[in-house]
């Protein structure tokens, strides 16, 4: 398995990239190679709908998102289009734009995983 990673912050984290075997790319590289795609950022200005129709017009057709970060950072409508399109074959979210989520359509679609912003109520996530 290959593992590509994009981080704004390279040079802060990438003497542990180097451990691990994990390249670094562009977002775009990111987007167009990647069969999963995992967010680990904060919600900032600069990150707000960071993975828009953009971003999901230029993922693989058939892959994933997850989402686990801030629910900001995606833009829940062009995600629920992006899934009914069948673009992308499904996505995970333990995030929402609005918590609890008021989109019924998106958390009740057949190809997203919803979890109600549980991702870090794990013993090892305390630590």
């Amino acid at each position: 398995m290959n593992i590509i990673s994009f981080d704004v912050e390279l040079e802060r984290v990438k003497k542990y990239m180097d451990e691990l075997g994990v390249t670094s790319v562009s977002l775009e590289q990111l987007l167009k190679d990647s069969d999963f795609v995992t967010l680990h950022v904060p919600l900032l200005p600069s990150t707000r709908h960071m993975i828009s129709r953009e971003e999901f017009s230029t993922m693989k057709k058939g892959s994933y998102i997850i989402n686990v970060s801030r629910g900001g950072v995606i833009d829940e409508e062009a995600l629920k289009e992006a899934l009914d399109s069948n673009h992308l074959a499904g996505a995970a979210l333990d995030v929402y734009e609005v918590e609890p989520p008021d989109d019924l359509e998106l958390i009740e679609s057949p190809n997203l995983i919803a979890t109600p912003h549980i991702g870090a109520s794990t013993s090892e996530a305390q630590i």
